[in-house]
């Protein structure tokens, strides 16, 4: 008994398809029968080497299952200290630091060759 109308619509071509099987002739069952043994047979022919590749996509997707694994697995790296003058003791302020790096640099930067390069 159809409930809504997808029930009504499968009711309709399920009786189409009955109507179509009892349509055909004798003859053309057994062509299409015979055709469809054959494209088994061919299949079972060619099965060994679809399980070989499907035995090689399940090894190539183990190995990239295991790698994301191990790569997302592992401990994260130490975190180092945002400020080595704490580690030193010493209490110089960051400033200082880059000016005692190159005093060469900012003298240069004062002088007439450093207009030259603009």
């Amino acid at each position: 008994m159809p409930t809504s109308p997808h029930d009504d619509f499968d009711q309709s071509l399920r009786q189409l398809q009955q109507h179509a099987e009892g349509a055909l002739s004798p003859a053309t069952l057994s062509k299409l029968r015979q055709s469809r043994q054959q494209a088994t047979s061919a299949h079972a022919a060619a099965s060994p080497w679809r399980r070989r590749g499907w035995w090689l996509a399940t090894a190539c997707s183990a190995v990239l299952a295991v790698t994301v694994a191990v790569r997302f697995n592992n401990p994260a790296p130490p975190v180092l200290p945002a400020n080595t003058a704490a580690i030193t003791g010493d209490d110089v302020s960051d400033d200082t630091l880059l000016f005692d790096e190159s005093p060469e640099l900012y003298l240069w930067l004062g002088s007439d060759g450093a207009l030259a390069m603009e």
